[in-house]
């Protein structure tokens, strides 16, 4: 193993966050980190990307994370510049043409299988399976919040085209986790392999049961807000916990700020300076065409190629990982998790960050860059547990 201090940040990843923290004037640039890997991941599950190892099968790449930082700290900034400045041709690209296209050529595919299944006329068939797609509503680039059953339904459209993820962006989750709690129990199942159990409802005229369509589909989590308001002290503290718990301690990426916002002192002239940097500019708007290319047909269902002596890479900080875990007392039993399962969101983040390099493999190199800021998140995740109560 590579010691993690020799360890670099992702080159693509770092820049960007570098032009966010100076944006923000902000000297802590860790909840930038973890949103903007949030993002790579959200590009890379839309198209589909999966990561083909030899020990572990076809993990589907998509990230989990709780990104937390006082108000005032620049996360509505940061949002929109990604948004609106490096996804935003990518999103138009992808919702336009390619989710249609796929669509349209996987919807007959569909169709002609359940023709044959049950003896019925094929362009019948077509024709309800068209209209099944349409009733469904538009696919959601992301979504705020939702219920269990509109994930499951927007799920349905997803098999159907075979493409597409679901991402939910929670904000200010210290108000919203306990509105939250169904879509994200029903989120618990879908991180490892997308995978997810249907519910049996009853089928009326007005309400038809769909026909079950096998398959996957990626999920992305993103729950962001004010610390103070998350932990309380209280119930809304105490559902956190449960929650971690329960699977999302060794499913999350962890950014945990707390404090006042530390910034530098620049005159009005410096500041101006560094929000309308030239160089900033011409890289956002190179990296936007560079992710918009992402969304052509060829990437799609996307295959990295994992090497032997990557794999013995990864089970080495496996190993390291689980050999830390066994240290700590049983009673921190979150901490363990966290820990012991740190190289499986490593290697998922590695395969969205090969994804927005377009190439075809994932290297040892693009494991570093994810173990160094899974590990980054790791230790925020401990600082998250260890702070002052809110009574103190």
């Amino acid at each position: 193993m590579i010691p993690i201090e020799e360890m670099e940040y992702h080159p693509t990843s770092e820049k960007l966050v570098e032009i966010i923290c100076t944006k923000a004037q902000s000297t802590e640039p860790l909840f930038f980190r973890v949103l903007v890997a949030y993002y790579f991941a959200v590009v890379a599950s839309h198209m589909r990307c999966s990561i083909a190892t030899q020990d572990m099968g076809d993990i589907p790449v998509n990230m989990y994370a709780i990104n937390l930082a006082p108000s005032g700290w620049g996360k509505g900034r940061a949002i929109n510049l990604i948004e609106e400045e490096v996804v935003h041709q990518f999103r138009i690209r992808f919702l336009d043409q390619t989710f249609p296209l796929l669509a349209e050529i996987n919807l007959p595919k569909l169709s002609l299988k359940r023709a044959q299944r049950k003896g019925t006329d094929p362009d019948e068939e077509l024709e309800r399976t068209q209209k099944e797609f349409d009733d469904i509503g538009s696919m959601l680039f992301s979504f705020a919040e939702a219920t269990s059953p509109a994930v499951k339904h927007m799920r349905h459209k997803l098999l159907m085209a075979n493409a597409g993820a679901l991402s939910l962006e929670v904000d200010e989750i210290g108000l919203n986790l306990s509105s939250s709690t169904e879509v994200l129990t029903t989120y618990l199942e879908m991180f490892d392999k997308g995978l997810i159990k249907p519910k049996l409802v009853k089928s009326t005229s007005d309400n038809k049961r769909f026909e079950e369509i096998r398959g996957a589909t990626p999920a992305n989590a993103m729950m962001f807000g004010a610390p103070s308001k998350l932990f309380d002290g209280a119930s809304t503290e105490q559902q956190l916990y449960d929650f971690l718990d329960t699977g999302y301690a060794r499913r999350c990426f962890f950014g945990y700020i707390h404090g006042k916002m530390k910034t530098e002192q620049f005159t009005a002239q410096e500041v101006f300076d560094r929000k309308v940097n030239g160089n900033s500019t011409q890289f956002l708007s190179e990296l936007a065409d560079r992710i918009e290319n992402l969304a052509d047909m060829i990437n799609i269902n996307k295959k990295l190629i994992v090497s032997k002596e990557t794999s013995l890479f990864l089970i080495e900080y496996q190993l390291q990982c689980e050999k830390e875990a066994s240290k700590l007392p049983e009673h921190e039993a979150m901490k363990k998790a966290e820990l012991s399962h740190r190289y499986f969101k490593a290697l998922k983040l590695a395969g969205a960050y090969a994804f927005i390099d377009d190439v075809p493999e994932v290297t040892i190199a693009h494991l570093c860059n994810a173990i160094k800021l899974a590990e980054e998140s790791g230790k925020a995740f401990q600082q998250m547990l260890n702070r002052d109560r809110a009574y103190v």
